[in-house]
């Protein structure tokens, strides 16, 4: 098996599980999701091949399609800051459960545990708007990486600009350095 049919098969198993294959935004790669329209839990694949088999990684994220919009409306290019690529995410090798997924040639790949584990993973995910904004308020842990304190800026900015969204609104952006910066 060659990393495009290790791929075929997972794109096989995710489209049997109901997922989507999408674009988040345009010239954005490809990302698995369930179908949603106010919060889309997604699972972006990282597959990599080596000479032993086959490692499965990615991010596992959250795009928000009205804040998406929001932002190409008010705030395009270097503007959109740290939501240039998605509203929050992680990559899923920091949660133990998913830092295994790896095969060695001539096995079967467990496409379809893999693929419902990372089913799992984003149901847990609210799909509204608002119970997202619960949740993060009242249980951060149900969120797991995706609230982390890496990320605060991020969800700062979404209840802000949930209660407000004034195009005068500043997007916080990362230095190299890794800070985030409010001074644009």
């Amino acid at each position: 098996m060659d990393i495009r049919a290790f791929r075929a098969e997972l794109g096989k198993a995710f489209c049997a599980d109901g997922f989507e294959e999408l674009r988040l935004r345009k010239g954005a790669p490809k990302v698995w999701a369930l179908p949603s329209s106010e919060v889309i839990a997604y699972f972006l694949p990282h597959a990599q091949r080596r000479s032993w088999g086959f490692n499965l990684f990615g991010v596992i994220g959250i795009e928000i399609p009205k804040l998406r919009d929001w932002l190409n409306e008010h705030k395009t290019g270097q503007e959109s800051g740290i939501f240039g690529s998605s509203f929050v995410g992680y990559y899923s090798s920091n949660e133990d459960i998913f830092r295994d997924f790896q095969v060695y040639h001539g096995l079967p790949v467990p496409s379809d545990l893999w693929v419902g584990l990372i089913k799992d993973r984003l149901n847990r995910i609210p799909q509204t708007l608002d119970d997202l904004i619960a949740t993060y308020r009242t249980n951060r842990k149900a969120l797991g990486w995706l609230a982390h304190p890496e990320d605060k800026a991020a969800w700062d900015f979404l209840l802000q600009w949930v209660h407000n969204p004034d195009p005068t609104l500043v997007v916080p952006y990362r230095l190299p350095t890794g800070q985030i910066a409010y001074d644009r």
